[in-house]
């Protein structure tokens, strides 16, 4: 019982840390992140990404999903993961597109921008060492949480929300922590999918959590991160 408040409490500590730490990390990596840029075709089948949020190269690969605006399964592995890990051993990010297997943070952006973009990398993540330095002082300014203890969902959870927004970022950072499997949903200034939240379900209000195995849909991190914790903490 004493090690799972002392889970929780350090969850809550990182939540607190990730709102300012959220903004810096904005700012170190110029906004990339938070619009859509050149898109190209549609994926045929779902990407799976395998990553945890405060790695810097993992951000890279976050920042050119949203640019290209595309969906992908998130399967968070937090330092000490048990779920997703022993199936993508370290390191990570890595990529499963069709069968095919992508690692190296790099290698990821220029596969996506090639197949679902124009070919042509983002600025801000064609600046070599620059950007591995600016998304690494990014990541420095979040939150490192171990994994937590869980019970999986049934079905993905969905979320829509950008890359750059503090209250998504909150809500990824739980999820992160407690290997939850979910769509990540990614909605850039300019992103269609906007449109069809509000068809769906009434009201184009960002970051929103939909919980299929619940028929629950929350927006704002601290509704969400209450559901969360409330359906699949332990």
């Amino acid at each position: 019982m004493q090690a799972e408040e002392t889970g929780h409490d350090a969850t809550r500590e990182g939540q607190g840390m990730t709102r300012l730490g959220s903004a810096v990390a904005t700012a170190a990596r110029f906004g990339l992140g938070g619009r859509v840029g050149v898109t190209g075709p549609r994926p045929t089948g779902e990407l799976v990404l395998y990553e945890f949020e405060a790695c810097p190269f993992c951000r890279k690969v976050r920042e050119a999903l949203v640019w290209l605006d595309l969906d992908v399964l998130m399967r968070p592995c937090p330092p000490g993961g048990t779920r997703f890990r022993p199936e993508r051993v370290p390191p990570f990010p890595q990529l499963v597109d069709g069968g095919q297997l992508i690692r190296e943070s790099s290698a990821i952006v220029q596969h996506l921008v090639d197949r679902y973009g124009d070919g042509e990398v983002p600025w801000a993540l064609r600046l070599g060492p620059l950007t591995t330095l600016s998304s690494g002082l990014a990541s420095l300014a979040l939150p490192r949480v171990r994994a937590l203890a869980s019970a999986a969902p049934n079905q993905p959870l969905e979320l829509f929300a950008d890359e750059t927004s503090a209250e998504a970022r909150e809500i990824r950072q739980w999820l992160c922590a407690r290997e939850i499997a979910y769509r990540w949903r990614t909605c850039g200034r300019g992103s269609a999918k906007m449109a069809e939240l509000a068809e769906r379900t009434g009201r184009a209000e960002l970051p929103a959590l939909l919980d299929p195995n619940h028929g629950v849909d929350v927006r704002g991190a601290g509704a969400a991160v209450a559901h969360l914790q409330r359906t699949y903490g332990r």
